[in-house]
């Protein structure tokens, strides 16, 4: 009896082993996949950053191609055979490119991209060279620049269908959600703003080579890729994450303003005004085309180095993600032996005489004499630490990825203040406070002329007017008090526990500091005048009739000439 009962013990002590290793592998194994699928995502975020910078590569080649092909176009009888010669050689390297780059991305798994590369791309390219081709074959009696022009925007296509393929492997790639998706979006970017500023030139080659009055089209378009130019100078700067702008990325970045758009794009504003007041051009097509070329080395120098350094954070990613892999497996194994080596050791040096003693004890009152075995007793503690810790971490990690989530949801991308989303929040919140919303102050700002803002200067201009206005309320608001764009050109500003004529001094003193304030554009070296009309409205028996108070306010103030508060 006493027999059975000690196997008894015996078998129940084996299955609490059994649970608490399982337990250990329930707590282990999601960390462990975790940390492999964390090491994959880095794994592939390497492969997908490798092959959009050979992409970004290929598309600046093609793009560069224009420079050759540009001399061969606008070059005399004496400057064409060596022109001619330096094309062909270069377009040899493009096309070893073309198949090295198809073979990248074969190998990425982008192989759609790939064959769109082989038949697309190659399809617009052979367009683009057999148009400059064409072009050059023509007897210079009857070249026009119509016919140059058209040969330069065939090549354009070529570039667009490598953009394509870029865009088209951002769209499928399966890492944009690791730390380095950044990079993906800077690498199209400066591919875009390397091609943006080879067309500043090429879009008023024709009209220089030939000594002709710009065309209005031609004029418009260069002017474009300007403001294209230091509109994704600006952004490249506004993506990169702050800890990687080191000193080398600012030097390089402020080159691109100092030599580029400083420098080069005023050698084509020149040009182009010599046209608009009827003026002999200070340069021929070919010195336009070799005075350019030096001023993109600074773009192509950033490229370069953005796309080095993206590689290189994409690599030390997948490096982390592997330690930390290998960590995880090291861990658990560790937790693993030591929970069975601890458990073996408690069954032998504990259980065991703990059930030898009961049996002694049981047959010292029976009366049975035996002799007493003295064992010595150790148990060490099982301890899963090490692995809690990971989980705590991994956890920590999802809060914080969360609240970002959250908070971007919730923020107007332009201008940094609460967006509509924000803002339904906010009056759910109020609505179930009928009492607060009796206290609520609502002030609506809109900016006056907004359209003929855009209409007149662009919508990057638009952009910079809407930025300037929050900026301003951010200013003159307490930190308490919601902002929030409310459509294209209007803002709602709301203030708690307030009065309206507390209100009223808010917007009057919003509208003086904006009224005040002036845009300057340095494109076109002039000031635009900024005005708001605003809206007041303080507390309503609901939102929506609060909203309404407000809005017919802001009626008024329009009604009333503009640049004005009504309430």
């Amino acid at each position: 009896m006493h027999k059975l009962r000690s196997e008894h013990i015996s078998q129940r002590l084996f299955w609490l082993m059994i649970i608490i290793i399982l337990s250990l592998l329930f707590l282990s194994v999601p960390l462990i996949v975790s940390s492999y699928q964390s090491y994959q995502k880095a794994d592939r975020a390497l492969t997908e950053i490798s092959a959009l910078r050979a992409v970004a590569e290929l598309a600046n080649k093609i793009s560069r191609e224009r420079a050759p092909a540009n001399k061969v176009m606008s070059s005399n009888a004496d400057e064409f055979a060596a022109n001619l010669k330096e094309l062909k050689a270069y377009r040899k390297e493009v096309d070893l490119q073309i198949e090295q780059t198809r073979a990248i991305l074969a190998a990425a798994g982008f192989t759609v991209q790939a064959q769109a590369l082989s038949s697309q791309l190659k399809a617009a390219l052979a367009q683009g060279r057999n148009a400059v081709d064409a072009y050059g074959a023509l007897p210079r009696s009857e070249r026009r620049a119509w016919q140059l022009d058209q040969a330069i925007q065939h090549m354009f296509k070529a570039w667009d269908s490598c953009k394509g393929i870029i865009e088209n492997v951002l769209v499928h790639s399966e890492a944009k959600g690791t730390s380095v998706s950044d990079y993906y979006t800077l690498i199209l970017i400066l591919a875009d703003l390397r091609d943006q500023a080879g067309r500043t030139a090429s879009n008023i080659m024709a009209a220089v080579t030939f000594n002709e009055k710009i065309p209005e089209d031609n004029l418009a378009r260069s002017l474009q890729t300007q403001h294209q130019a230091y509109y994704l100078w600006a952004l490249v700067n506004t993506i990169q994450p702050e800890q990687d702008k080191t000193p080398e990325y600012l030097a390089l970045h402020q080159q691109v303003k100092t030599q580029f758009l400083d420098q080069g794009i005023p050698i084509v504003a020149r040009l182009m005004n010599e046209s608009i007041h009827n003026q002999a051009y200070s340069l021929t097509g070919t010195q336009l085309t070799e005075a350019m070329v030096d001023k993109f080395v600074t773009v192509v120098d950033l490229q370069s180095y953005i796309l080095d350094y993206s590689v290189t954070v994409a690599q030390t990613q997948k490096k982390q993600a592997q330690q930390k892999l290998i960590l995880t497996l090291l861990v658990a194994l560790i937790c693993l032996v030591t929970v069975i080596f601890t458990m073996i050791h408690a069954r032998n040096h504990v259980f065991i005489p703990l059930i030898k003693a009961r049996n002694t004890i049981l047959r010292l009152a029976q009366h049975q004499v035996i002799e007493t075995e003295r064992e010595p007793l150790s148990a060490e503690p099982v301890t899963l630490l090490n692995a809690l810790k990971e989980l705590k971490r991994v956890l920590q990690q999802r809060d914080a990825l969360e609240f970002q989530l959250r908070n971007i949801a919730n923020t107007d991308n332009l201008t940094g203040v609460s967006n509509r989303l924000a803002l339904d929040e906010y009056i759910r919140y109020l609505e179930n406070k009928p009492n607060q919303l009796k206290q609520t102050g609502l002030i609506i700002f809109d900016v006056d002329d907004f359209k003929h803002v855009n209409d007149t200067f662009g919508h990057i201009v638009g952009d910079e007017v809407i930025k300037l206005i929050a900026e301003k309320l951010q200013f003159n608001v307490r930190t308490s008090d919601l902002i929030v764009r409310y459509g294209g050109d209007e803002f709602l500003v709301l203030i708690e526990q307030t009065t309206f004529e507390e209100a009223w001094g808010v917007a009057n003193k919003i509208l003086k500091e904006i009224g005040g304030s002036e845009l300057y554009i340095a494109e076109l070296n002039q000031n635009i005048h900024v005005s708001v009309s605003a809206g007041v409205a303080v507390g309503a028996v609901s939102w929506m009739a609060l909203l309404e108070k407000a809005d017919k306010s802001l009626f008024q103030a329009k009604e009333n000439g503009k640049n004005k508060v009504a309430g």
